[in-house]
This record gives C-alpha cells, structure tokens and sequence, in this order.
C-alpha cells in the first residue's frame, strides 16, 4: 500500500492513522488524540511522588482520596463516612466542579417563615441552586446521576414502628387498615411485626450485644425516613412475574381474539384482580385471619383405600412437621442441581415438586 508521510507526523508519537482514499490516490491522515483530563489537571505525566510511574489520572485519585490512616481509611475524605443524620453523601459533579451551592446564603433580613419553606423545600427535593441564579431540582436519594430510575430506599422510623406495633397488637387492628393509615405494603407491615417479636425475643434471651446495638445505630441513622407525604407507597401495585420478563411467541389467526387475559394463561398466570385479592387478603394479621382465628381448625384424617393384598390400612393426618419433616418428606428431585424451577404470583422463585 502506498502511503505519504509527513515530516511533523514522524516526529508525533500520539497520533494515529487513517487512510482515505481520494481520486483513486491512496492517503494516510493523522489526528491528534488527547486524554480526557479533568478541567482542574493539565495533560502530561505529573511527577510522581513515590516509586514507579505514576500518571494523571493515577495522581488525582490520590489526590481525591486522600491520606490514609492505620485502618486503611481516608479519613479526611468528606465521602468516607455515611452521614448519622438521616441523609445521603452521594457525590454530585455539579457540586464538585463549584457550580452549584448546597447551603444556599440567605439574607440576615429575612424573615424564620421564608428560611423555614426553604428548609422544607430542600428537604422534600434537594433544590441545589446554580451559580448563576438558575434552580435545578435534584433527588438526594438518587446516587447515579445519569440514571434517574435508581433511587435509595428509606427507612421507616422508630416511633412509626412502634405505632403499627401498638395498632395491630394492643388495638387489634387488621394489616389493611394500617397500611391505608400509614401508605405502607402489607408486606412491610408484616415484615416490621416480625422483626418486633423476633427483636422482643432476642432481647429476653440477652444475645443482643454492643456490637449489634452499634451497627443497628449507625445503619438507622445513615439511611433517610419514611415520609407518608412524599414516600407513599402504592398499595395496588402488582409485583411483576419473572415469566414475563422474557418473549413467547405464540401464533394464532388474524381473526382470534387476544386479550390480557388469555396472554396470562399463556404465561400460566392468574388474572391481575385475583393476585390483587390474595396479596391484599394475606398476612398474618389480615382481617381475613382475624375473623377465623376463633375458629378451631380440625386435623384433616383419611384413610387410604385398601388394594387386594394389603394387610394394614394406612390413615394420614396433615400437620405440621417443619423443616424435618420436609426433609425427610420430600421427593428425590429435590435432591438434584436440575430440578425444576416456576414462580409463584408475587414472581417469587420456587423449586416445582414433580
């Protein structure tokens, strides 16, 4: 291949090459390719401060980081450490590069009604206020700033923890009624009473020791509270079936009707009122399993039939037997790695007994 050559771009060792062709004449055009620096470095090796080479990019995270303690921590980074006040210590560029003021200054002649709407303000959305005036709203429970789908979950207080306890126990309240009352899921409603008992439980066996009470601290501080104004969560929210996350393709006639209903069936999924039912019907405390709580359930007994030869009827009661007696219970399928796998109506994972 025949290819001219410039004086500067033998001398030029960061460029690289491409070849045009123009007229049916073979060329080779240079371009000069720099790094992405940040706007606070200039391009080149900085010295090294240790042994080695060490290169921009290498330097500034240094920089950035900062010194480390016998730990292993950077101690005087401002990011190293979660906050303990019920906020997030996400890094945001804008903020980083001064364009942006977290504190905005607030005059000394305004008046308590206007700094405490702006507190209010900051708190519901985050507004950061650029450098030339403009505001920007931003989410601080978002960590990704290019990503607006990923959000930090909160964390639902003591004190509310304590009323959905006192409601269900002391008040005898259903789960229903108190996840309309506080915006919660069943599901959590449950999940907290749970955790109160076995919380309650460790606590008179005394195995709740310091260690456990510190990251318990340090982890309810670090995470925000649940707000019922801004954080309400919907309660007719259907999760999604892991079935459906992958393509069926199904062929039928251009004049057969097709609707939800016969693609659920198609999926082997229930209809979206049914799962509906039966998520809002569940939980322990449901008004469901309040009003038949007073009711005796009987052990259901059989006898199975006799075949010509047996010698012994075999009658069976259904009761519960726990994790034993499903180990020693279940089919030998269970055993296998390729045992077969479906999910439920909530999209939960189970194992299939053949």
């Amino acid at each position: 291949m025949i290819s001219s050559r410039s004086i500067t771009g033998l001398a030029s060792e960061s460029r690289t090459s491409s070849v045009k062709i123009i007229n049916s004449q073979v060329s080779q055009v240079r371009y000069r390719r720099t790094l992405a620096y940040p706007f606070y470095s200039k391009a080149g090796n900085i010295p090294a401060v240790r042994r080695g080479k060490q290169t921009v990019f290498k330097r500034l995270m240094d920089e950035f980081l900062g010194p480390k303690n016998f730990k292993g921590d950077y101690y005087l980074n401002k990011y190293a450490y979660p906050n303990q006040d019920h906020t997030t210590n996400y890094i945001d560029p804008r903020s980083e590069r001064g364009l942006t003021d977290i504190k905005p200054i607030v005059n000394s002649n305004e008046t308590e009604a206007v700094s405490g709407d702006r507190e209010d303000e900051a708190a519901l959305g985050g507004v950061l206020t650029d450098s030339d005036g403009r505001g920007r709203e931003r989410n601080p429970l978002q960590p990704f700033p290019m990503n607006n789908r990923c959000f930090t979950n909160v964390n639902v207080s003591l004190e509310t923890k304590q009323q959905i306890v006192n409601d269900i126990v002391n008040l005898e309240m259903s789960s229903q009624e108190v996840a309309i009352k506080y915006g919660l899921k069943i599901q959590r409603i449950e999940a907290i009473l749970k955790l109160d008992e076995i919380e309650t439980r460790m606590t008179e066996q005394g195995t709740i020791n310091q260690d456990m009470k510190k990251m318990a601290q340090v982890m309810y501080k670090m995470f925000p509270l649940y707000d019922p104004r801004r954080h309400k969560e919907n309660l007719t929210e259907i999760p999604i079936p892991e079935k459906t996350l992958h393509s069926r393709f199904l062929t039928i006639a251009e004049s057969e009707p097709f609707g939800p209903v016969d693609a659920a069936k198609e999926f082997d999924l229930e209809p979206a009122s049914v799962t509906l039912q039966r998520l809002s019907e569940g939980g322990e405390h449901s008004s469901h399993a309040l009003t038949g709580k007073g009711k005796k359930i009987s052990n259901k007994t059989f006898i199975a039939t006799m075949h010509e030869g047996d010698k012994s009827a075999f009658r069976f009661t259904d009761v519960k037997v726990g994790q034993v007696g499903y180990r020693y219970g279940k089919t030998l399928r269970d055993n296998k790695k390729d045992r077969k796998i479906g999910f439920d109506a909530s999209g939960k994972m189970v194992y299939l007994l053949e």
